[in-house]
């Protein structure tokens, strides 16, 4: 059979590739995907539906629900946090065309550490006043942020195609990760220092990942200033 084949072929017929691709990048990102979702949804799990006996009534209803507030504040934040890290991975490697070692390997360390957030989520949720806490939790963003950097210095290395699509942007974005990774390194002492009000540090990840956005507005005035600045006969061409 295999003969016939062979003979009915045309001289001039293609010959099949011995060896399809494996699609390794791609099992990398829906991997990712998968990892991030998960995370993000396990974060619900600590929210805590209260319960309230005898006539439940609205004022009983809200003071419950205060009790355990800051369970819920803990969740918003670390499925902020999550969501800034899926974000800062997805444009790191929209343009990546090869899935090198060095970079599966800092993507597994990075998924090790989302995996493991809903547990520090938990334990800021039901623990937040004690510094210890807040440290464990802090720490565990501060290294999900320094596997987000090494990623990306790893994916220009390793990636000769990605210097070519790199923007402005790219690098506003390793510059938000610098700076995101200075606060969590500051809420550890802050911690400490700070006792009860230390996670309110956390707060200063609303300025720093609107740098893209200072950016701009920058960018936007220094032309603006530009254009007031030149004679009105070059305005008019």
């Amino acid at each position: 059979m295999a003969e016939d084949d062979e003979a009915g072929r045309r001289p001039d017929a293609p010959v099949a590739r011995v060896k399809a691709e494996d699609n390794s990048l791609g099992r990398l990102l829906a991997l990712s995907d998968g990892v991030f979702a998960i995370a993000m949804t396990l974060l619900a799990l600590d929210l805590t539906v209260p319960h309230v006996t005898g006539n439940v009534t609205n004022a009983k209803l809200m003071h419950a629900l205060a009790q355990h507030s800051a369970s819920y504040w803990a969740f918003l934040l670390s499925f902020y946090v999550i969501a800034l890290y899926w974000g800062a991975h997805r444009r790191l490697m929209r343009s990546a065309t090869v899935a090198h070692p060095a970079v599966v390997r800092d993507t597994i360390f990075l998924l090790v550490v989302v995996a493991v957030m809903p547990f520090p989520t938990g334990l800021l949720g039901r623990y937040g006043s004690t510094p210890f806490a807040f440290v464990l939790y802090a720490a565990a963003n501060a290294l999900a942020t320094l596997a987000l950097i090494v990623l990306t210095y790893d994916v220009r290395r390793c990636d000769p195609a990605r210097e070519a699509v790199e923007t402005p942007a790219d690098n506003v974005a390793l510059l938000a990760g610098w700076v995101n990774l200075g606060v969590f390194l500051i809420c550890i002492p802050g911690a400490y220092l700070l006792g009860p009000n230390g996670p309110f540090l956390l707060l200063l990840l609303l300025v720093t990942n609107r740098l893209m956005g200072l950016r701009k507005l920058a960018e936007r005035f220094r032309l603006g200033r530009l254009v007031r600045r030149r004679p009105a006969s070059y305005r008019s061409k």
